[in-house]
């Protein structure tokens, strides 16, 4: 620290030595102030702060150990040096169990006092230095926190509406940015932003920001600029163009856009309290955030797709074999814990491989494309239609006995009459009360669908008590 810039309190009630003491300092280049007693001294130190405070023992008004208790006390970057006439081994003790740098005696030695103030502002600027460290290691530690933090709650799931809640939880809770606990998340689709999450915000509030265009009010202009958006105030910002419900008050933003390999995937809006700036630090840090939070989406959208290719016929867009598996054990699970009727239909497209040879397998693949979305649109949403394998197809009945199962059945089969060249067989099963193999219920069905086409094609049939009896 520059010598012109050190203050020095000098607290003494002899006048003259207050003088000289203070004509030396200066010489020195010190700011200098004095004080005839502990009461002026104190209330000096109020006023602005001191470096250095030289302190008589013997003040007049109040004992200058109390003098130095209370410097050391209330303003502990400050470093105090004890002077006194009458010093004992006790009072020298005390002065520096109760924080005294150093102990000078009276008359003292000019020199020898000049080293020990020097020595008290090398330590002062030492244990700044010391502090600024410090907290620049607890800034560095909180980013860490709140980078491990939201790596932590990115790398819980796969499941992106989950991912979402746990991000938008774990960024307004770092302390190292002091967000209010608002914040939400807008993915990009076809150019505009749609919001997918959000934590802290009223529904009202939200409403009119459930889609925006590219340039529309902040997360618009985020997702057309890619760059870091700070609004102090959303009640002055005519950048804010979509206006909040009366009620929602006035709040700052900071919105980040989510970007990977330079495309912007959405924009993470953050609420901060009105007037508050914000610290290029922060700014640096919650760009690094934001690439984080685009690479966790991207990796739950590929899980995703990668999903759902694993459980969707790739040709029709139904649920594909592996997935009535995994639905079937669930639907059985349910009506049997909870005595419910359940029924499946099993399909088979009539003549199909005699339909391939004449037109070949293009037409055959926009047949089966066909079907599957008659059989789609003729069900309920509780039902779940799948593609078995080939030309065959399943549907799942929840709460479906066998009489309203025939019934679903028929219609299918009245509208790929109507609505195609080919024909299908039928076969429904309905789960009996004594059923005990539930791993063959697909087999019931089947046993009905054989005889459908037994008896002719384009018909249905349903599962009879001897197909249960023989399993």
């Amino acid at each position: 620290m520059p010598v012109d810039k050190i203050r020095i309190l000098i607290i003494d009630d002899d006048a003259g030595l207050r003088k000289t003491l203070s004509d030396i300092l200066r010489a020195k280049g010190y700011e200098t102030f004095t004080a005839q007693d502990g009461g002026e001294g104190l209330s000096l130190l109020k006023g602005a702060p001191f470096n250095l405070v030289l302190i008589d023992l013997g003040l007049p008004d109040i004992p200058g150990l109390e003098v130095l208790e209370k410097v050391t006390a209330d303003y502990p970057s400050a470093k105090a040096v004890i002077l006194t006439g009458n010093a004992t081994l006790d009072s020298a003790i005390e002065a520096t169990n109760r924080g005294a740098f150093s102990y000078l005696l009276k008359p003292y030695d000019i020199d020898q006092m000049l080293i020990h103030i020097k020595r008290a502002l090398e330590k002062q600027e030492v244990e700044a230095e010391n502090a600024r460290q410090s907290a620049s290691l607890r800034k560095i530690n909180a980013e860490l926190n709140a980078l491990y933090d939201l790596s932590l709650s990115a790398s819980q799931t796969l499941d992106l509406r989950e991912l979402l809640s746990n991000v938008l939880r774990s960024i307004t809770k770092a302390e190292v940015f002091s967000l209010e606990t608002k914040a939400a998340i807008f993915l990009a689709d076809n150019g505009k932003l749609h919001l997918a999450s959000f934590v802290g915000i009223l529904e009202t509030e939200v409403e009119p920001c459930l889609e925006l265009s590219k340039g529309e009010c902040l997360c618009g202009l985020a997702m057309e600029t890619g760059e870091i958006l700070v609004s102090k105030n959303s009640n002055e910002d005519p950048r804010h163009t979509l206006i909040c419900p009366s009620g929602a008050g006035p709040h700052g933003h900071i919105v980040v856009p989510l970007k990977t390999s330079n495309k912007i995937i959405g924009v993470l809006s953050l609420y901060i309290k009105a007037g508050i700036d914000v610290r290029e630090g922060q700014i640096k840090l919650l760009s690094s955030i934001g690439s984080q939070i685009a690479i966790a989406i991207s990796n739950a959208r590929l899980y995703e797709e990668t999903k759902t290719s694993s459980l969707y016929d790739s040709l029709t867009g139904i649920a594909n074999r592996r997935f009535m598996q995994i639905q079937l054990d669930k639907s059985l699970e349910t009506a049997v814990r909870y005595n419910q009727e359940l029924s499946v239909i099993m399909i088979d497209i009539d003549h199909f491989k005699n339909y391939n040879d004449q037109y070949g397998h293009s037409d055959g693949d926009r047949v089966l494309v066909t079907v599957a979305g008659i059989l789609s649109k003729e069900v309920r949403r509780a039902d779940c239609v799948f593609r078995y394998g080939g030309e065959e197809f399943l549907i799942i009945l929840p709460e479906t006995g066998a009489s309203s199962a025939s019934e679903v059945a028929e219609r299918v089969r009245k509208a790929v009459e109507r609505g195609t060249s080919v024909t299908i067989s039928l076969g429904i099963a309905s789960l009996p009360p004594s059923a005990i193999k539930m791993k063959e219920f697909v087999a019931y069905a089947d046993k009905a669908l054989y005889r459908a086409k037994q008896k002719g094609r384009n018909r249905m049939e349903i599962a009879v008590q001897e197909d249960f009896d023989q399993s």
